[in-house]
């Protein structure tokens, strides 16, 4: 799914075999996810000590793929940034 190997790369723990089951029956809801804080303090140049995101939505439209978008709504990111 690509939709995991994505995620996979910002979220720690994500099953793939959860994502793929749930999406096949709509709407994914996944909740308090931690974040990859190497990955993240390499995009955004800082150090980072924390990171979640307490819920975050997946919309896939299956009937109506090629003309309607997928839907990723984020509820909430916490980031603490490390002080050196």
């Amino acid at each position: 799914l690509i939709l995991s190997g994505y995620l996979d790369r910002y979220i720690k723990d994500i099953a793939p075999e959860d994502l793929q089951v749930s999406l096949w029956g709509g709407d994914v809801v996944l909740k308090n996810l931690e974040l990859r804080l190497d990955v993240l303090e390499q995009e955004l140049g800082v150090p980072l000590q924390r990171g979640c995101i307490r819920k975050l939505t997946l919309h896939v439209p299956w009937s109506s793929l090629s003309s309607d978008p997928v839907i990723v709504t984020i509820d909430t990111i916490e980031i603490e940034v490390a002080t050196q």
